[in-house]
């Protein structure tokens, strides 16, 4: 089940950020966050219009996460899009379709929005745990170009 995360679901997204970061070229960065800071900052997204968090629930705990905000251009700024910060699913949950569920939630609730496109990393090349992604756009009047 997809659902908009509640207060009671941060310290599981903040286990699943944790390992998210680990997961991707983040957790070569020497530098740890602090708990009480991240969840800080996550309570501040749970009541920010401008921010979406969904979470993916499963066998009673949380199991994905999938974080985007609503930005602007700098240059352009009747230019609304969608900027994904996080998209985590636990591994064991993952080739189910969960993460697409995730994200699909992340676009419509953009498109709602009046968002644009959306913007966002795509895993390109995975070795072991480490991670490379791409950047991605995507215009919502057009196909994407891929799923």
């Amino acid at each position: 089940m997809i659902r908009p995360a509640t207060a009671p679901d941060l310290l599981q997204v903040y286990e699943l950020l944790e390992a998210l970061r680990q997961e991707s070229i983040w957790g070569t960065i020497p530098v740890s966050p602090v708990q009480a800071y991240v969840h800080a900052k996550l309570l501040t997204i749970l009541h920010d219009p401008m921010c979406h968090l969904s979470v993916a629930v499963g066998d009673e705990a949380v199991i994905g996460v999938c974080g985007v905000e609503l930005c602007t251009h700098r240059f352009l700024p009747g230019l609304l899009y969608l900027a994904e910060w996080a998209l985590y699913v636990l591994p064991r949950y993952r080739n189910y379709g969960v993460g697409k569920v995730l994200w699909h939630d992340a676009l419509r609730w953009g498109q709602a929005q009046g968002a644009y496109g959306a913007c966002y990393g795509r895993i390109t090349v995975q070795t072991g745990r480490k991670c490379v992604e791409e950047i991605m756009w995507r215009v919502f009047a057009e196909a994407p170009v891929h799923g």
